[in-house]
């Protein structure tokens, strides 16, 4: 089940406790294979969540480098009406961003995105628009678990065009490249991505608003 609960984000407290539950020192542990199924059970949830709460049907996409899932009309043509893009956060929050980021964020608030793949769903707006001549949306959906009683389990959203423009204001202040670590490499190559972005959970929605949303899409 996904859910946040927590109607807005912007007031909840970011500081972090006495807990001791994430090490500051990374482990350079990234188990690639295993992220895989994480993500892959997450996109399935995603898609059910959004298939329970709209008229809409979920596929995933057939395209590399594009969002996880298309949300098609059935009832016209199987026409697109937004894209969805699922991130699992696993593990433990980004004890040194307040130093490693030159616009701070908290650990408690972080959210991470493979720079990559962010910039390719920045492409992937674009090209929608040139095909289409209309702007296809494209929502990024973060599932967290991470040991926070508090917000160890909540599920959020924001619209690619609000994370474009904070990418673009904030330049390279919000990146970090990590170090490479066991995982990184199957087969020979290195899979594991290693530059990455940040946002905050304060630029973000609750998962509840999302339907809502997907439903006030107006196309032409």
């Amino acid at each position: 089940m996904l859910f946040c609960h927590i109607k807005d984000l912007k007031t909840v407290n970011y500081e972090c406790g006495d807990c001791n539950a994430c090490n500051p020192k990374s482990k350079l542990v990234y188990p690639f294979g295993k992220d895989l199924i994480t993500s892959k059970d997450f996109v399935n949830k995603l898609s059910a969540f959004i298939e329970k709460h709209t008229p809409y049907r979920c596929e995933e996409t057939t395209v590399l480098k594009n969002p996880d899932i298309c949300v098609l009309d059935i009832r016209n043509g199987n026409k697109l009406i937004c894209r969805a893009e699922a991130k699992y956060l696993e593990g433990k929050a980004f004890m040194k961003s307040e130093k490693r980021l030159e616009d701070p964020l908290k650990p408690k608030e972080t959210l991470v995105v493979d720079e990559p793949k962010l910039i390719s769903y920045f492409e992937c707006y674009k090209k929608d628009f040139e095909r289409y001549g209309y702007y296809i949306p494209i929502f990024i959906v973060w599932k967290f678990d991470r040991p926070c009683p508090d917000i160890g389990s909540i599920a959020i959203y924001q619209s690619i065009n609000v994370l474009q423009n904070i990418y673009q204001q904030k330049g390279n202040k919000r990146t970090f490249k990590r170090q490479s670590g066991d995982g990184d490499i199957i087969g020979e190559k290195h899979l594991g991505i290693v530059d990455k972005y940040h946002f905050s959970i304060k630029e973000c929605k609750p998962i509840e608003e999302l339907p809502n949303e997907i439903m006030g899409i107006k196309q032409l």
